[in-house]
């Protein structure tokens, strides 16, 4: 976890290495390095491709899953700020053995109305569990809890 000197988290810290991890994992696949902010849909689409691949892999290591789980993570996340203009923020939570929990929030509502901060880690933990492992199915769950969808 990302901390301060005084010890809280450090959201800014954690948003700059989430938004640097994602554009150094493109540039590792042959694309721009900027594809997520300038054309999120096809980032997630191009990446959503190489995750379904890599999750076909019968013998995955545990730090080959803990490397899938974070670039599910921060790749939803990243294109939920890019295309929603969220942002990273850190949620206190007793329960979490960090004390606490990396969100998604922030969500800019067509009808202005409140939205809700999403949990992305736990999204991406619940992909692999049920054996999705989809980019876009991470997205589309957060896009509901988050309540920014007008229609259903």
């Amino acid at each position: 976890m990302n901390q301060q000197s005084n010890g809280q988290p450090d959201v800014a810290g954690w948003a700059e290495e989430s938004r640097e991890f994602t554009r150094e994992m493109l540039a590792v696949i042959g694309e721009r390095e900027d594809l997520m902010q300038t054309n999120p849909g096809r980032a997630v689409r191009i990446v959503g491709e190489e995750l379904a691949e890599w999750a076909t892999y019968p013998e995955l290591s545990e730090d080959e899953w803990a490397r899938a789980h974070m670039l599910l993570m921060l790749f939803a996340g990243e294109f939920l700020i890019s295309a929603y203009e969220a942002r990273w923020d850190w949620l206190v939570d007793a329960s979490s053995p960090l004390g606490g929990r990396w969100v998604v929030t922030g969500f800019t509502h067509p009808l202005g109305q409140e939205t809700a901060p999403v949990d992305v880690g736990w999204l991406a933990h619940e992909a692999r569990v049920d054996g999705t492992f989809s980019l876009a199915q991470v997205i589309n769950r957060a896009l509901a809890l988050s309540m920014i969808r007008v229609f259903r």
